[in-house]
């Protein structure tokens, strides 16, 4: 074999064996990850199940095609295919549309991942199971983030801007209670938790659903992990002052099924809005916050180590059964479909001084899951709901913590005095010279 033909076939060997390189290296392998709970009406045509997936394989995935198995008519889906538009390399969240079982309960349904870009998936678990949950009413998730804070504490403006944020990103999904400890907005409302579960913790303490402890400085991910869970039951909550005592009535109906041994029981919380003291100063860790984009985060960017002047919302001002749940506000057997009503009062609003505005008084209802494992108890949040507490008084009144503090005059917004609050935003004037604007 002569010089020439030796260098063509060494060439060709080479661009071979390059190719044959090159298609084994090419893999098409994604992988679905474990699904939770969907729950769907049988009036819905489908519910969206958010699936995530991994991509293993080689090159980013543009495409995949997926089977849908359902063990309520054991029947296959066609083929269907999804398309990206942006292709990915890691992880791509995927929306799965799920019917309505035949009948109500639990069924599952298989999301498997047959191809990827046109050629069989090469992944070794290609499926994942969906618990899919028929419901003739889907609950109604809230999620709730308690923050144990104090004016002392100079790192508590992280738990502030967070509570303020996901009330104001969220205000439909999201419930915050903040809970002072050692300054002059501490109440008796979570003395029981203080000195047993969060006893010796630092502060700020900022708790997701009981369950998760916050380290971000937004909140966002455990908000958000939380919210994607399905809830058990449904709740709303009602809340009227007497002009002595304000009467809860709380509404609770079981949309799916729980685990034998689990216990449910509903905790109740007055919390208050707008409370402001020009004496209350929070400490302030300067220089802490620069970096976060957050509006909340503003106003503790200075140099001041203490801040004057701040409007503390969401406060807990008393409570019924903060930490267990009120004993018998929810009954077994926990019948999907059949609401369990139940009521309580805080008796003698007049006694909390903490209070400046009444029409700025809320109660959130907070299902508590308790689970025995031998002498340990553990409790979650499972749903939660809020109301305004309704009040038959009339007027504007405001007590600070000195005492009366008596109202001036009124004004509207171009400066000109009423005899009494007018229909719209009016401005209240107090004998200590502060001035408020108030809807009506």
């Amino acid at each position: 074999m002569n010089k020439s033909l030796r260098n063509i076939l060494s060439l060709l060997l080479v661009l071979l064996t390059g190719a044959s390189l090159n298609a084994v290296a090419d893999s098409y392998n994604v992988a679905p990850m474990t699904a939770g709970k969907v729950t769907v009406s049988p009036n819905d045509e489908f519910v969206n199940a958010p699936i995530n997936l991994i991509n293993y394989g080689t090159n980013p995935v543009k495409q995949i095609t997926y089977t849908l198995y359902d063990f309520d008519t054991q029947e296959s889906s066609e083929p269907q295919t999804i398309d990206f538009e942006t292709p990915f390399d890691n992880t791509q969240q995927v929306m799965i549309p799920i019917k309505p079982g035949k009948s109500l309960g639990k069924s599952d349904v298989i999301f498997n991942v047959i191809e990827v870009d046109g050629h069989p998936n090469e992944t070794s678990v290609s499926f994942t199971y969906i618990e899919r949950w028929t419901v003739l009413q889907a609950a109604k998730k809230r999620v709730v983030f308690e923050d144990v804070t104090g004016l002392w504490c100079q790192y508590c403006p992280r738990g502030i801007a967070i509570m303020e944020s996901l009330e104001r990103l969220y205000p439909d999904e999201f419930i915050g209670i903040s809970i002072h400890d050692g300054d002059a907005l501490a109440t008796n409302a979570y003395n029981s938790m203080l000195s047993s579960t969060w006893k010796n913790t630092n502060r700020p303490l900022i708790m997701c659903a009981r369950d998760e402890k916050v380290n971000t400085f937004d909140g966002e991910s455990n908000f958000k992990y939380e919210l994607d869970k399905t809830a058990s039951f449904d709740i709303s909550v009602k809340a009227t002052y007497d002009g002595k005592d304000i009467n809860v009535t709380s509404s609770v109906l079981p949309c799916l099924d729980t685990d034998e041994g689990t216990e449910y029981s509903v905790a109740y919380v007055l919390t208050a809005d707008g409370l402001k003291n020009e004496k209350w100063g929070q400490s302030n860790r300067v220089g802490e916050w620069s970096d976060q984009v957050l509006p909340e985060y503003d106003r503790f960017k200075g140099n001041e180590s203490t801040i004057y002047g701040l409007e503390f919302n969401q406060v807990a001002i008393d409570s019924k059964g903060v930490q267990y749940g009120v004993e018998g506000s929810l009954t077994r057997p926990y019948t999907v479909g059949t609401m369990q009503t139940y009521t309580v009062t805080f008796e003698n609003i007049s006694q909390h001084k903490l209070i400046q505005d009444k029409s700025k008084l809320n109660v959130c209802a907070l299902i508590i899951k308790k689970v025995t494992n031998g002498n340990q108890i553990k409790t979650t949040i499972e749903n939660a709901a809020k109301c305004r507490v309704e009040s038959g008084e009339t007027g504007i009144k405001q007590v600070d913590n000195e005492g009366a503090n008596v109202v001036t005059g009124y004004y509207s917004l171009d400066g000109q005095h009423l005899n009494a609050p007018a229909k719209g935003i009016t401005i209240v004037r107090y004998a200590d010279g502060t001035t408020r604007k108030v809807r009506k």
